[in-house]
């Protein structure tokens, strides 16, 4: 059987890159959520990396995760904004169109709405000419967005068409999100 709305992340399986995509195709899977450390830390080094993952056949729904990127200042935000523009390019070049940014857990994250919603409407401009959408996600140690609701707020704050929501099932139980809120999600 064939699932081709379900994918499977590289992140919660074991072994190698190329393992790693053979046990998703024998498992009937079309696409893939594709960890970066699985493409940079590539024994045979990046570039061996991308070449499995576009040898593989397999669809590539995106790339994860950009971590402590939002609310930072002075050299630390020039250091992710640099860090983020290479993630964004190594999206591209597996041929993702989406990447996944887990809200912050950095003690030096400022923790002002404003901040963040700036930050991900320039990331979200940074993805613009590759195409590539970027994916919010509210983690439940993060310092600025503890669930997909606080997420969901700061993405609907920043107002950029490429900028959407991640809702990843673990992180919604991880923050004990009350089941009434997640009936009240149309």
């Amino acid at each position: 059987m064939i699932f081709n709305d379900f994918g499977m992340d590289t992140a919660s399986m074991a072994g190698s890159l190329e393992g790693k995509l053979a046990a998703v195709r024998q498992a009937g899977f079309t696409q893939v959520m594709i960890s970066a450390g699985d493409v940079v830390g590539h024994p045979a080094g990046t570039a061996a990396g991308v070449r499995a993952i576009r040898e593989s056949g397999l669809r590539v729904t995106g790339l994860a995760a950009l971590r402590d990127f939002e609310g930072l200042t002075g050299q630390l935000h020039a250091y992710k904004v640099d860090g983020a523009k290479s993630m964004l390019e190594l999206c591209s070049e597996i041929g993702g169109r989406s990447l996944v940014v887990e809200a912050s857990t950095s003690t030096h994250a400022d923790t002002d709405a404003e901040r963040i919603a700036g930050d991900l409407r320039m990331l979200a401009v940074l993805a613009i000419p590759l195409g590539i959408r970027i994916a919010y996600k509210g983690v439940g140690w993060s310092r600025t967005a503890g669930d997909f609701r606080a997420a969901g707020e700061l993405v609907f704050r920043a107002s950029s068409a490429n900028l959407g929501l991640s809702i990843d099932p673990f992180d919604v139980l991880a923050a004990r999100v009350p089941l009434d809120d997640l009936d009240a999600i149309d």
